[in-house]
């Protein structure tokens, strides 16, 4: 095993807001993509539960079968995450960190690919791997949304201006940027897009040095549980029925 190990961070509440959400959404769903990426790649990785509040005894059943379980009181989004980016920036600058929140459904290749990424592309400091809509649509992105378009294993990145708070990262670049990620987290609500404009040294933020690198896969291979903003070129509802079968076989089982 390489001597660079990849730690995952996987936040999650117990409950679900109010945003509106695809028919086939449920947290658990998410969680079980989620592990079902995570498989192939788990040898060179470790796994943190980070339960803000009270959590289902179902998926906390999952979660204590695959990974580590810390349990935070209820500190809400912003002071959670705090609380997690310390933990990341704790391990060595060596190795690599992912964030994970509760809503998003993966390919199971998702991992794998972006573990390609961060070998392939070593001067590329984070990855996303939501191709968000927002990168079809908007016309405020910065630079005119311009993207520098690259290849790392047998897919296509692009340098994007932002993304939500989910990305994978070199320990490296995250304590350097740490002070950018927390002060963009003093509200409740991260100020993500201000948080990725920043630590690239984008638009108002252009004397920021030395300057990060935030790409995404073309096409996506995660998508956030938001039905007007899910990634393109996906069948999504496909992936989801596809995890579903998956949980429900008869021979499934949890492995620890």
């Amino acid at each position: 095993m390489s001597q660079q190990t990849i730690h995952f961070f996987y936040r999650s509440t117990g409950g679900d807001n109010g945003k509106d959400r695809p028919a086939f959404h449920s947290k658990m769903l998410c969680l079980r993509s989620f592990l079902r990426a995570w498989q192939p790649i788990r040898l060179g990785a470790t796994l943190t539960f980070i339960n803000d509040g009270p959590m289902p005894d179902d998926r906390l059943q999952v979660m204590s079968n695959w990974g580590k379980i810390v349990a935070f009181p209820g500190l809400g989004n912003s002071p959670s995450y705090r609380q997690v980016l310390g933990m990341a920036t704790a391990l060595p600058s060596t190795d690599l960190v992912y964030f994970a929140e509760d809503d998003y459904l993966y390919k199971p290749e998702a991992f794998s690919q972006m573990l390609n990424a961060f070998a392939g592309l070593p001067k590329v400091e984070y990855i996303t791997l939501f191709d968000h809509l927002d990168r079809y649509t908007r016309t405020d992105d910065a630079g005119g949304g311009r993207s520098k378009v690259m290849l790392a294993g047998d897919r296509h990145w692009r340098t994007v201006e932002s993304t939500c708070m989910t990305f994978g990262a070199r320990v490296g670049a995250l304590k350097r940027d740490a002070w950018i990620h927390r002060l963009f987290t003093i509200p409740r609500t991260p100020r993500d897009r201000h948080i990725w404009r920043c630590a690239q040294g984008l638009t108002y933020f252009f004397w920021k040095f030395p300057k990060s690198r935030l790409i995404s896969p073309i096409p996506s291979l995660a998508t956030h549980l938001d039905p007007a903003a899910l990634a393109p070129h996906t069948d999504w509802a496909a992936i989801a029925a596809e995890v579903n079968a998956e949980i429900n076989a008869p021979t499934n089982n949890d492995i620890g």
